[in-house]
């Protein structure tokens, strides 16, 4: 009930995006299970922009590329977020995340690609961000 109307919400918000970025994060729980998190932040036709956790998922089984793109589709999918609007994303260093071969940043690119968008793409920004605030 609560989760719906909060998913309706951000659907929503998410649908009056001009552009959007996102910031994916791949952490190992105390239960030993990886979980992706899917941060976006988007600006709407007034400027106004927009910070929110999009989707904590699990990744059970393997971790390739293809299984975090297939993950990030899927909640793309849910939400209705077009990938056309996707202008940049971030990631962590993980061979996973920005492998040449398998990595989720190449499959995005392929995808950014076929709609003949730029895709501006930054690495280890979240980890830093993590360690800055840490040491103070």
């Amino acid at each position: 009930m609560m989760a719906n109307d909060i998913k309706t919400t951000l659907t929503d918000h998410i649908a009056g995006f001009e552009s959007f970025s996102i910031a994916i994060y791949e952490r190992i729980n105390l239960s030993d299970t990886a979980q992706l998190a899917i941060f976006i932040r988007g600006v709407d036709k007034e400027f106004t922009d927009t910070d929110e956790l999009f989707a904590l998922q699990p990744l059970k089984g393997t971790n390739t590329g293809e299984d975090i793109f297939n993950k990030d589709q899927n909640v793309f999918t849910s939400f209705g977020s077009p990938w056309s609007k996707l202008v940049g994303v971030s990631t962590h260093g993980v061979p996973s995340m920005v492998g040449l071969r398998e990595g989720f940043i190449r499959i995005l690119n392929e995808k950014a690609t076929e709609l003949n968008d730029d895709l501006i793409v930054l690495h280890c920004i979240i980890y830093h961000q993590n360690l800055y605030s840490k040491s103070i």
